[in-house]
């Protein structure tokens, strides 16, 4: 495995510990992680705090910072229909916020993320831009 491929990899785990524990956290987030910025936006949540899980948030424009226990940001943006999209520069973030002194070009986690789009795994839903793919792609037989 690349070291890009690896720091994709890692940031998509992040991201579905984070969602989850958020969620868990949060019932009436419902089933969408970005329900927390129409919570922070109706005045129902505070722009930044720390949940009942130890995970700290932080709001900020169309996303959101979380910082895990352990000290590991996992930052993310948000579409209009909620789906959670993130960057190369979200990905050294979160390999840089656990203590890596390697950072991986931009160019190649980039690339590693357009190979996932290609396998159905990821959309790439702006130039630079992904989302993970929520349901199984379509493949005709």
């Amino acid at each position: 495995m690349s070291d890009a491929s690896a720091e994709v990899a890692e940031y998509v785990e992040a991201l579905a510990a984070v969602e989850s524990a958020v969620l868990r956290s949060i019932p009436d987030l419902g089933a969408s992680l970005a329900s927390i910025l129409a919570h922070v936006r109706a005045g129902r949540m505070p722009k930044a705090g720390e949940l009942s899980t130890g995970i700290e948030y932080l709001v900020h424009g169309n996303g959101c910072l979380f910082v895990s226990n352990d000290g590991r940001e996992v930052d993310v943006d948000f579409l209009a229909d909620g789906t959670p999209i993130f960057d190369a520069w979200r990905i050294n973030r979160l390999a840089l916020s656990r203590g890596s002194s390697f950072r991986v070009a931009a160019d190649e986690i980039v690339r590693e993320c357009r190979k996932a789009v290609s396998s159905g795994l990821f959309e790439e839903v702006t130039d630079g831009w992904f989302a993970v793919r929520r349901e199984a792609p379509n493949r005709s037989t």
